[in-house]
């Protein structure tokens, strides 16, 4: 017939076979202990020492008022002396003769009344440890070494199914992690504008790991930059920062290695050699662990993902693999909106000019002329016609035409405002859009363009060019560019933007028609200069 204790541990391996849920498999090992030796408070906490995460507990008892109170949620941020201890001696008994303070961050349960008989043990599953499992009586020397052997072998016996169901439960998680990935995955790939695509990286992020601060970097490889995309800090606050030479930082530290960066601790980051450079609206920085990995494109470096957390040890093994995941999408998602930003920007701009074609400029006008409309602010346009275009063209060439075309666009653009919004319509006629400016100072701006354009300095275009009627090299004095100037201003009269543009284009003419290199301003009797 079976010893008790041995029968014990037959029902214990059958009770941990049927079950697949790590709390309920605690109850299960406690109540053994609770029959081979007995308690008065008791834990069973998992923890990985390889892989530094926080510990978490599957349950936590102790007998107050003679009830016993379960706690789920009762762990330290990171293993207690207690804990370590353990681990490293692989179990000890702690006996005392009286109470004790401990702190409430490191105990549980009734703290005004300390227990003062204690066993702690490991649990190993081979090699591995995978948690500690402790009872403890509030009576006097109520436990032995006997009871510490005792309690190793519940250990021993209880290891393999805990490792099993943390296994599983991990899986699970992983899966379900892996789910949300997947599915963001979609989301971010069929994503063209960036704000929108690095927003949904960040959420994504958010959803399947710690992420108190985010950040995305990219790299220049021709200047061996860090340039910044993308930076939140609690609370999804966005920061702007300078970009900044690869040499330092933890970007720098990923781009060059292309290796992920996984620190638990301020211990660790301060140990790690990176000179990390700092932003954000905090005096101190309040982070405590910090995940990065590499954005790579077709083998290439392109930039860097960090996840940063106020806690420690935050992130694992399995944190930076998701994001690894993540970040081998995102970068090709922000390449192709990039190509799609670069191509739509392509076609907002006039290919010889490089200022906003037509559609674009109507595009911008129509939005500020509603604008106005709505706030009653001023709005004019100014209408350019470089003068006599067709005579450079018969005359010297298309290609010094075009070159013409450009150092006046150049001109124009650089004397102009950040707000104004300016574009070359076709051919030889340019536009302005000037918001918030009423005809007094749009007037002011037209003539500070028309002189610009004249006082331009033509050298470059004039060296080596050909007057194509007489075949001779062309004189210095022989190119003159001058351009006639319209301006109407938006009115009660406007219900388009086009009426405004086409008002300032009849004064444009006006000048066209009175000798040149004038400015006209159109009024409700018409244009005049």
């Amino acid at each position: 017939m079976l010893e008790k204790s041995e029968q014990v541990y037959a029902q214990l391996g059958k009770n941990l076979s049927i079950t697949s849920n790590a709390v309920t498999a605690a109850e299960i090992v406690l109540d053994t202990a609770q029959e081979l030796i007995g308690w008065e408070a008791c834990y069973l906490i998992l923890y990985d020492p390889e892989q530094g995460t926080r510990p978490r507990p599957l349950l936590t008892i102790d007998t107050i008022d003679g009830k016993r109170v379960v706690q789920h949620d009762a762990a330290p941020e990171k293993p207690s002396k207690n804990m370590l201890k353990a681990i490293r001696e692989s179990g000890y008994l702690s006996l005392y003769e009286e109470p004790f303070e401990v702190s409430p961050s490191l105990s549980f349960g009734n703290r005004a009344h300390r227990t003062l008989s204690q066993l702690f043990v490991p649990v190993r599953s081979g090699d591995r440890t995978i948690g500690v499992l402790s009872i403890q009586s509030y009576k006097v020397k109520a436990y032995s070494e006997n009871s510490l052997e005792v309690l190793k072998t519940l250990s021993n016996h209880c290891a393999g199914a805990l490792e099993r169901i943390w296994a599983q439960e991990a899986l699970a998680q992983m899966v379900e992690r892996l789910k949300v990935l997947y599915q963001a995955t979609h989301a971010i790939s069929a994503s063209l504008d960036l704000e929108q695509l690095y927003d949904s990286i960040h959420t994504t992020v958010e959803k399947v790991m710690p992420c108190d601060d985010f950040v995305i970097d990219g790299y220049d490889e021709n200047t061996n930059e860090i340039i910044p995309i993308y930076a939140v800090e609690y609370p999804r606050k966005r920061i702007f920062t300078e970009k900044y030479f690869a040499d330092h930082g933890m970007a720098g530290k990923v781009v060059h290695t292309h290796m992920p960066v996984l620190l638990n601790n301020v211990a660790d980051m301060d140990g790690s050699g990176i000179d990390f450079e700092l932003y954000g609206s905090a005096p101190t920085d309040p982070t405590q662990s910090i995940l990065a990995v590499p954005m790579l494109l077709h083998g290439k470096i392109v930039g860097m993902i960090s996840a940063q957390s106020y806690k420690e040890n935050a992130y694992t093994r399995e944190d930076q693999y998701l994001l690894e995941l993540l970040a081998a999408h995102a970068a090709i998602a922000i390449e192709n909106a990039r190509l799609f930003t670069k191509a739509q920007q392509l076609a907002d701009m006039d290919s010889l000019t490089e200022v906003l074609g037509r559609r674009k400029f109507y595009e911008l006008a129509e939005a500020e002329f509603e604008r106005a409309k709505r706030s009653k602010k001023p709005l004019t346009i100014i209408m350019l016609d470089v003068d006599e275009f067709k005579k450079f063209n018969d005359r010297f060439g298309h290609k010094v035409g075009d070159n013409v075309l450009k150092l006046v666009a150049k001109q124009c653009k650089s004397s102009l405002r950040d707000e104004d919004i300016f574009g070359r319509l076709g051919g030889e006629e340019f536009a302005a859009a000037l918001p918030d400016t009423d005809l007094n100072q749009a007037m002011i701006a037209a003539n500070r363009l028309r002189k610009i354009v004249e006082e331009t300095d033509l050298s470059e275009i004039k060296d080596g060019m050909i007057d194509m009627t007489t075949g001779k090299s062309s004189t210095k004095n022989a190119l003159r560019v001058t351009v006639s100037v319209g301006v109407a201003a938006c009115d009660e009269t406007c219900n388009k933007i086009d009426t405004v543009i086409d008002r300032a284009d009849q004064a444009m003419y006006l000048v066209k028609h009175a000798g040149r290199n004038q400015i006209s301003i159109w009024n409700n009797n018409g244009a005049e200069q």
